[in-house]
């Protein structure tokens, strides 16, 4: 590892203040894509008020979604709601209004992607006790969104009103962050960068590889998303039990094709995901 390289993971790990995203139900053919944003802090540098620390019984339970089983997953975000001491219901969900066009979004002005194996350990991000995650906001773009502008710019959309979403909720809850927030690192698994809402433009956005299994931060945001997305498709199921939503979650298993091919599609179908399959026009 060259030493450039060394000094801008040193500088990376060593922030104080960090927004972990993770998004979830790019590849599905029914629902929402969901993505959650969390901020974390150091708190050798952020003194945290006594009534906002946490047990954290959950850190151990984390790591990518994609690689837990559902049961698993269900625990572990049953354990983070009760250390946050709140209900599914409670769960901070961006308005649609926050951002109501892609086209309001812009590039980030600072970008740094890192490889995988460039982190030497698992957890290097929260290898420390005193980051504690402050706050955690739910963003959504809805299937017609998904048809009208694509899947990649509708995760960026999530992205972007869970984020402004953010930035309301420091500002009443944590004013003492407020004029911190535009130093926070982005840090998001992958390597494509996203547009952000303008107030986040000078935020430096970092991209690695394999995030949500790497950094706890990203794994957190990763079991809110899924978790919470599965909990509105079992929901859907009830709306629309032909199609099976409780079991397969939206993914385009081959029963739920064949359910489609049988009945047609309902609202919460992405007409754009079945173009090729079943000669639908979106």
């Amino acid at each position: 590892m060259n030493n450039l390289l060394k000094e801008q993971i040193f500088k990376f790990v060593s922030v104080p203040l960090i927004i972990s995203i993770d998004e979830v139900g790019r590849g599905c053919v029914a629902g929402a894509v969901v993505s959650c944003v969390s901020l974390w802090i150091d708190t050798t540098y952020f003194k945290l008020p006594c009534e906002k620390k946490y047990k954290k019984l959950w850190l151990e339970l984390i790591n990518d979604s994609k690689k837990l089983t559902e049961k698993k997953r269900q625990e572990c975000f049953d354990i983070i709601l009760q250390d946050y001491k709140i209900t599914l219901q409670d769960i901070i969900c961006a308005e649609k209004d926050n951002i109501k066009s892609f086209n309001m979004l812009t590039d980030s002005k600072n970008k740094l992607h890192f490889k995988a194996e460039e982190f030497s350990s698992r957890n290097i991000l929260n290898s420390k006790n005193n980051l504690e995650c402050l706050q955690f906001v739910i963003g959504q773009a809805c299937p017609a969104e998904i048809d009208s502008i694509n899947i990649w710019n509708a995760v960026q959309l999530s992205v972007a009103r869970a984020l402004i979403e953010l930035q309301k909720h420091v500002k009443i809850n944590f004013p003492f962050l407020e004029d911190q927030l535009s130093n926070a690192i982005i840090l998001m698994d992958g390597k494509h960068f996203l547009k952000v809402p303008t107030e986040f433009s000078q935020n430096l956005q970092v991209t690695v590889t394999k995030a949500d299994g790497l950094f706890t931060s990203v794994g957190f945001s990763s079991i809110i998303a899924k978790v919470f997305r599965d909990t509105q498709m079992i929901q859907q199921d009830k709306k629309f039990p032909i199609f099976g939503f409780a079991k397969h979650k939206g993914y385009g298993t081959a029963s739920h094709l064949s359910l489609i091919q049988s009945h047609g599609v309902c609202e919460i179908h992405r007409k754009s995901f079945l173009t090729n399959h079943l000669n639908l026009t979106p």
